[in-house]
C-alpha cells in the first residue's frame, strides 16, 4: 500500500513539475507578449505625437514667423545670413555686421511668439515625447532653416551658457542639421555618380591603325 502510494505521490510531483514548466514558458511568452504590445503601442503614440506637433509648426509656427517676417519686411531688414557659431550672444556681438542687424530685428516684438512655439514644438521631439526620426522627415529641412535665418535671434537670447534660453531649438538643430547635410551629400554624390555614368557611356576611343 506505501510503495503504491509512494509511486502516484512520485508520478503526481513529475507531473507537477510538468504543469509548472508549461506554466512559466506560458507565462514567459505571455509576458513577452505583453512587452511588444507596450512596445508598439508607445511607438505609435510617440509617431502620432510627431505627426500632431509637425501639424502644430506648419499651422502654428509657419503663421507666427510670416508676421514676424512681414514686420522685418515692413522695416527693410532682411533674415539672418551669417556664419552659424556656437549659438552665443559673443558670437554675434563681435561681428558688427549682424549685431547691427539682429538688434534690429530683436527690438520687434513679433519675433518672440514665434520662437516660443518653435520652442515647445523642438522639445516635444528633443524630450522623445514625439518621434524624432519622423519628425525629421516632416519639418526637418524647414525647421534648420529657420533657426539658420533666426540665428542672430536665438543667439543674442544666450548671455547664460548654462540652461541657456532656447536650449531644445539649439539642441534639436545641432542634431538635425548634420542628419540634414548628410542626406544633401548623399545625394549630390548619387547625382555625380550617375553624371560620370552617363559621360562614361558616351565616351568614345579611336583604335591605333593596325588594331582590331
Amino acid at each position: 500500500m506505501i510503495a503504491h502510494l509512494k509511486f502516484w505521490m512520485e508520478l503526481a510531483y513529475f507531473a507537477s513539475g510538468i504543469v509548472i514548466a508549461v506554466a512559466a514558458v506560458y507565462g514567459l511568452k505571455q509576458i513577452r507578449l505583453v512587452k511588444t504590445d507596450i512596445r508598439i503601442r508607445n511607438e505609435r503614440a510617440a509617431k502620432e505625437s510627431a505627426i500632431g506637433f509637425g501639424r502644430q509648426y506648419l499651422r502654428s509656427y509657419v503663421g507666427l514667423q510670416g508676421v514676424f517676417s512681414s514686420a522685418c519686411k515692413n522695416e527693410g531688414l532682411d533674415s539672418y545670413s551669417g556664419p552659424i557659431g556656437n549659438f552665443t550672444a559673443e558670437s554675434i556681438l563681435l561681428n558688427a555686421r549682424t549685431r547691427t542687424g539682429g538688434e534690429k530685428r530683436y527690438a520687434l516684438a513679433s519675433w518672440l511668439p514665434a520662437m516660443n512655439e518653435l520652442e515647445a514644438i523642438a522639445a516635444a521631439f528633443t524630450s522623445g515625447v514625439a518621434d524624432e526620426g519622423l519628425g525629421f522627415k516632416i519639418i526637418g529641412r524647414s525647421f534648420c532653416r529657420s533657426v539658420e535665418y533666426n540665428y542672430d535671434l536665438i543667439a543674442l537670447s544666450r548671455h547664460e551658457t548654462a540652461q541657456g534660453y532656447w536650449t531644445n531649438i539649439v539642441q534639436l538643430y545641432r542634431m538635425w542639421s548634420p542628419r540634414l547635410e548628410e542626406l544633401e551629400l548623399r545625394q549630390a554624390k548619387d547625382d555625380l555618380e550617375s553624371r560620370l555614368s552617363v559621360a562614361a557611356s558616351r565616351t568614345t576611343k579611336i583604335p591605333p591603325i593596325g588594331t582590331v
